[in-house]
């Protein structure tokens, strides 16, 4: 299955905003561009995914016993559940 793509200028974000947010929501990739270049992206958020959880799992990175594995795994480690 193949992620759609949204690409849009960095110019444009400003008025696009809320179509943006909704294309991220319903699971597009949207990449801002600067100079023609992919710049930034945003994507679709595990709605459980609060700050405290994010510095949660950035904190479980750096222990050194565990090896590097992808957010998704580590979210399932820390609440046990799947986006």
């Amino acid at each position: 299955m193949t992620t759609p793509y949204l690409s849009v200028p960095q110019e444009q974000v400003a008025e696009r905003l809320d179509e943006l947010i909704e294309a991220a929501h319903t699971g597009t990739r949207v990449v801002i561009t600067r100079d023609g270049r992919a710049y930034a992206q945003f994507w679709r958020v595990n709605p459980l995914l609060t700050e405290e959880a994010h510095r949660a799992i950035e904190e479980l990175k750096q222990f050194k016993g565990i090896p590097y594995v992808d957010d998704a795994t580590l979210w399932y480690a820390v609440k046990g559940i799947r986006e």
